[in-house]
C-alpha cells in the first residue's frame, strides 16, 4: 500500500506542479480541465481502493495516514464532481501539492494495528458526516488561502499573470462561504449527535478531551464566520483568515491525537 501511496504523491504533485506553471504563462489558450479531470477520474479509483478496504471489513482504522488519505480523497471526489457545476479553476494550485503531500503522510504512517468497528450505525453515520464536513472545511480552507493570496497581490498592486488564472475575487469568496456553509451544516449534526447520544454513538459517556474541546470551538468560529456573514456582510481578508483558523481547530481535533499518539509517542 505504501508503493500505491507514493505513486499517487508523484501525480499528485506532477498535477499540482503542470497547473502552477500553467497559471504563471500567461497564455491565451484555456486551461485543459477535460483533460485533468479525466486523469483523476483514473486516480480517484486507486485512491479509493485505500479507502474503502479496510471500511468493507467494517473497520475503521485508527491512524493519522488513514484519516489524510480519507479526507483528501473526499476533497478530490468532491472537486472532481463540482467541476461539472461550478468554476473551480484556481483550486487545483492548492489541491494537489496538498493531495501529494497527505499521501506521503499515508505511507510514512500507515494504519495501526488497532481500529474501530463501524457496524454500529449510530457511530458510522457520525463518522460519515464529520469526514464530509472536514473534507468540505478543507476545501473552503483552500478557498481562503487563494482569497487572502489574491486580496494581498492587488493591495501591493501587484499584477502577475497567476491573477489572471484564478477566478475574480468576489467568486473565490462565494465558494468559500458555500464550502463553509455546507461544511456547517454537517460539522452540527457531527457535533450534536456526540453531545447529546454520546452513548449510542461511543459507547459510553462525554469525556472532556482535546477533541471535543477543538470540535465544538471550530463549530463556534463557523457558526461566528457565517452569522457575521449573514447579518453584517462579512468577507474579506478578516473572514479568509477565521476560515483557516477554524480549519486549524477541525484538524487538532481530527487528526491531532493521532499524530501525538503514533507519531511523537509512538504509540497505537
Amino acid at each position: 500500500m505504501a508503493v500505491l501511496f507514493v505513486l499517487l504523491a508523484l501525480l499528485y504533485g506532477g498535477m499540482g506542479v503542470f497547473a502552477w506553471w500553467f497559471g504563471r504563462q500567461n497564455a491565451r489558450r484555456p486551461y485543459p480541465l477535460k483533460g485533468e479531470l479525466l486523469l483523476l477520474a483514473a486516480l480517484l479509483p486507486a485512491h479509493a481502493a485505500a479507502v474503502w478496504q479496510p471500511l468493507l471489513l467494517s473497520r475503521f482504522p485508527n491512524g493519522i495516514g488513514y484519516a489524510l488519505c480519507l479526507a483528501t480523497w473526499l476533497m478530490l471526489l468532491l472537486y472532481w464532481c463540482g467541476s461539472f457545476f461550478y468554476s473551480l479553476k484556481g483550486l487545483q494550485l492548492l489541491l494537489y501539492p496538498f493531495a501529494a503531500l497527505s499521501m506521503l503522510a499515508a505511507a510514512q504512517w500507515p494504519a495501526p494495528g488497532a481500529d474501530y468497528a463501524v457496524s454500529n450505525m449510530p457511530f458510522a453515520l457520525h463518522v460519515g458526516a464529520s469526514v464530509l464536513s472536514y473534507s468540505l472545511f478543507g476545501i473552503a480552507a483552500l478557498f481562503a488561502l487563494l482569497v487572502l493570496l489574491l486580496n494581498r497581490r492587488l493591495r501591493n498592486h501587484r499584477i502577475s499573470p497567476l491573477m489572471s488564472f484564478l477566478p475574480p475575487l468576489l467568486s473565490l469568496e462565494k465558494l468559500m462561504f458555500q464550502s463553509m456553509l455546507a461544511g456547517f451544516v454537517l460539522l452540527s449534526v457531527s457535533v450534536g449527535g456526540a453531545l447529546l447520544f454520546p452513548l449510542e454513538i461511543f459507547g459510553k459517556p462525554l469525556a472532556l478531551t482535546h477533541k471535543s474541546v477543538f470540535g465544538v470551538l471550530s463549530w463556534l468560529v463557523y457558526a461566528g464566520i457565517l452569522l457575521l456573514h449573514r447579518t453584517r456582510r462579512w468577507r474579506g481578508r478578516t473572514a479568509a483568515l477565521w476560515c483557516v483558523a477554524g480549519f486549524v481547530c477541525l484538524m487538532l481535533a481530527y487528526v491531532g491525537s493521532k499524530f501525538v499518539l503514533q507519531v511523537l509517542l509512538h504509540r497505537v
